[in-house]
């Protein structure tokens, strides 16, 4: 091995040493998360798209939803009426 490729190796080789000799950072502990005693945790238990039982429930999921199927709806049935022109 010549000396010049020797030389390119010793530098690359403190390159990476330099690279590798980092701190690391102390970060602060998370705080652990309190949970409520009175929480309800059977009606958590699945996600339903309209509840009336909720009193907070304005049914904007559900109108999402319907809208997404009805443009999909539409674009198929579009899709379906314009194959069958050709």
């Amino acid at each position: 091995m010549s000396s010049e490729v020797r030389q390119y190796i010793i530098k690359d080789a403190s390159k990476k040493s330099e690279i590798f000799s980092a701190q690391l950072l102390k970060l602060p502990i998370k705080k652990k998360i309190l949970k409520s005693r009175t929480a309800n945790q059977d009606n958590g238990a699945y996600w339903k798209l309209y509840d009336k039982t909720n009193i907070h429930e304005d049914g904007d999921q559900l109108k999402a939803v319907t809208g997404i199927c009805l443009v999909l709806g539409v674009f198929s049935v579009i899709g379906l009426y314009s194959s069958l022109l050709n």
